[in-house]
């Protein structure tokens, strides 16, 4: 009996340490979610079409000045490729025995024919470049320089002199003097009708065909023998 009530007062004492124990975790488990609760997190009420609005508009800026940075760029485009246009100085003709020929240009210009004050002719310098593989290396590049003039009255063409240049060329040249002897008639398909023909087909390009200070009446009468 007393071993009973030993044992009865074991079980009151435990129950009455648990029971404490028991509703303070019950509190504190209940006062988790509150403290959550307590710890707001701040929103942005705003409705998200206005931030999409803001995006929008602040992309629309950026791609106007875009727009305007491009437009001012292809203008600068345009400017330098008209005056690299206007710089352009030896023009291709074409291509023979492994060089390109392109004519020069800038000293491309119409004369009197010496002894004559009725007749033009076109002076040019051709210069000669090797397209083809060579053993040869050079540096600066190696290149030609062929002078002629060109009679398109007659369609004749003279050779004046050849130069081979590498790097600036010495304006000291020696050329054999003009001759009327050595007007020479153009062959069909040989190399002086493929320059004579390519360099006038670029200067009526050029609108140089005619010479300068010659009127539509003159060239009529002198080149195609029409009388007005």
């Amino acid at each position: 009996m007393d071993t009973w009530k030993r044992w009865a007062a074991v079980f009151v004492t435990v129950v009455g340490l648990w029971m404490p124990m028991t509703t303070q975790a019950a509190e504190e488990i209940e006062a988790e979610p509150k403290e959550i609760a307590t710890g707001e997190i701040k929103t942005d009420s705003s409705r998200a079409d206005d931030w999409f609005s803001k995006q929008d508009n602040s992309s629309s800026e950026k791609g106007a000045l875009a727009k305007a940075l491009e437009k001012k760029r292809q203008q600068n485009d345009q400017n330098a490729g008209s005056q690299e246009k206007k710089k352009e100085r030896y023009i291709y003709l074409f291509e023979e025995n492994g060089f390109a020929y392109y004519l020069d240009s800038q000293n491309a210009r119409w004369r009197d024919i010496p002894y004559s004050e009725s007749e033009k002719i076109l002076d040019v310098w051709i210069r000669l470049l090797k397209v083809a593989p060579d053993e040869e290396y050079s540096y600066p590049q190696k290149y030609y320089l062929e002078h002629y003039y060109l009679r398109p009255d007659k369609q004749q063409i003279q050779f004046l002199s050849e130069l081979e240049v590498a790097g600036r060329p010495d304006n000291a040249i020696k050329e054999r003097a003009y001759s009327v002897h050595n007007w020479e008639n153009i062959v069909s398909g040989s190399l002086e009708d493929e320059i004579y023909h390519k360099v006038m087909a670029v200067m009526k390009k050029k609108n140089q065909f005619w010479p300068a200070h010659t009127s539509v009446r003159d060239v009529l009468e002198d080149i195609f023998r029409i009388s007005l």
